[in-house]
């Protein structure tokens, strides 16, 4: 009977190099994909909250008659003298349809959102107005400090009335409209002469019959709603952001505070006044511009409802077109 040898060779370093490498190439394999796949489903939770917002807009409108205004400020006088300035963001005209019924009956409108009386609607966290690409850096610092106290009371989400200061800009490039507004218009900005101060603070239906003067309807917008941009994102602030990275000096916190972070502030609107790397158009700063944390793009709400990604490499002339609510352009070339 012939002798089998029935002992087990041991595993050389050798092939357990080679199996940690193959380990390594296939994580270094996977790591991309599934940081890929987070990163997507954040882009689309973000489109989700959008859209939420933008129901919330629309269930406004059918209520009033009329779009929300993108921002309310006022400044009422007396022989003269400035004695209130009451000032409102978009989203507090929309607390009632996002589901925030304790937080609209605590806001006054008859007092300026940063007043005390405002302080604990204002202070209220809006889960639906955060995009989780925000969160994620908000989550990364100390829950502890009070600079994240103040970010939780944030909006990712802002109206963005006009293309304003790179019109010049636009006009050299052949791009030139009629009207360069968006969909949400801004109620209108001044001061009055308001008898009621004579005696005693005006009730919130007096201040919102003076503040919104500048209604837009749905039927005003001749480019047609499907056509036309009507929410944008303006993600990490307070945090300042250029090109993607937090500005300012990594020392000092926070970086280049910036305003307009929280949801109920009137200076939480947004322009467009500032291209970069030549003709783009979103995506440069946070500083009062369309800016978001998703890698490449950004996410836009319609005035229809619908929620769309477009790169940052879009063209100036097909960006235009669709931000623009009553341009009569086209945005066939997108």
């Amino acid at each position: 009977m012939p002798h089998t040898d029935n002992a087990r060779h041991g595993i050389t370093l050798v092939e357990i190099l080679i199996v940690i490498a193959i380990i390594g190439i296939l994580l270094s394999l996977l790591l991309p994909a599934v940081q890929g796949a987070r990163s997507a489903a954040r882009r689309l939770s973000c489109q989700s909250n959008m859209r939420q917002t933008g129901l919330a807009i629309h269930l406004y409108t059918e209520v009033n008659g009329m779009f929300p205004p993108a921002k309310c400020t006022y400044a009422y006088t007396q022989n003269g003298v400035n004695i209130s300035t009451i000032g409102h963001g978009l989203i507090p005209f929309l607390l009632p349809f996002i589901e925030q019924t304790t937080a609209a009956s605590l806001y006054n409108f008859d007092r300026n959102w940063q007043n005390a009386a405002n302080r604990d609607a204002r202070e209220v966290r809006i889960n639906v107005l955060l995009c989780p690409d925000s969160e994620q850096v908000r989550l990364n610092r100390s829950s502890t400090s009070s600079e994240n106290i103040v970010e939780f009371f944030c909006s990712d989400y802002a109206s963005c009335d006009t293309i304003w200061g790179v019109r010049t800009q636009l006009r050299s490039l052949g791009i030139d409209r009629s009207d360069w507004r968006s969909v949400l218009a801004p109620a209108v900005r001044g001061t009055r002469t308001h008898p009621v101060f004579r005696n005693s603070i005006p009730s919130s239906a007096d201040v919102l019959s003076a503040l919104y003067v500048n209604p837009v309807y749905p039927q005003s917008v001749r480019d047609g709603l499907s056509n036309s941009m009507m929410l944008f994102e303006c993600t990490g602030r307070p945090k300042k952001y250029d090109l993607g990275k937090v500005a300012g000096d990594p020392n000092v916190t926070p970086r280049e505070p910036i305003g307009g972070a929280r949801w109920a502030d009137d200076a939480s609107q947004i322009w467009i006044d500032r291209m970069c790397k030549g003709t783009q158009m979103f995506n440069c700063t946070n500083h009062q511009e369309i800016f978001s944390l998703h890698p490449n793009g950004s996410n836009f709400l319609y005035g229809d409802g619908a929620v769309r990604f477009h790169v940052e490499s879009m063209s100036p002339d097909a960006f235009v077109s669709r931000f623009t609510a009553n341009a009569g352009d086209s945005a066939d070339s997108l």
